[in-house]
């Protein structure tokens, strides 16, 4: 197995099936301009290991995204935030934020 280590404990995982006890794998797919986030020469997407427990603030850190940054994030096809715990085999999808509809309608009407 070869890791590159983001931060001590989480890493991403290159030619790995197996996964060691205490810790959970999740694939991550990046879209649009999030895709600047993928290791260097890597395309599609990349599978990540983290402790058990880790959550997807925990995986955005590890793959060095701010935590200012303003994005979407889905877990096995449902919208979720930052503070979402992941399980193991999670899909993960990174987007850019989501915008246009209907403003809310004035309170009152």
């Amino acid at each position: 197995m070869r890791y590159t280590s983001a931060r001590p404990g989480m890493s991403q995982i290159r030619d790995s099936a197996r996964s060691d006890v205490g810790t959970i794998t999740v694939t991550v797919t990046f879209f649009a301009d999030l895709r600047r986030f993928l290791p260097r020469g890597a395309d599609g997407p990349q599978r990540y290991r983290l402790p058990e427990g880790s959550t997807l603030a925990d995986l955005l850190d590890t793959i060095g995204v701010e935590p200012g940054r303003d994005l979407t994030l889905a877990v096995d096809g449902e919208l979720a935030d930052r503070g979402t715990l992941l399980r193991d085999g999670a899909d993960v999808m990174l987007l850019s934020p989501m915008e246009g509809g209907s403003p809310p309608p004035p309170p009152g009407h």
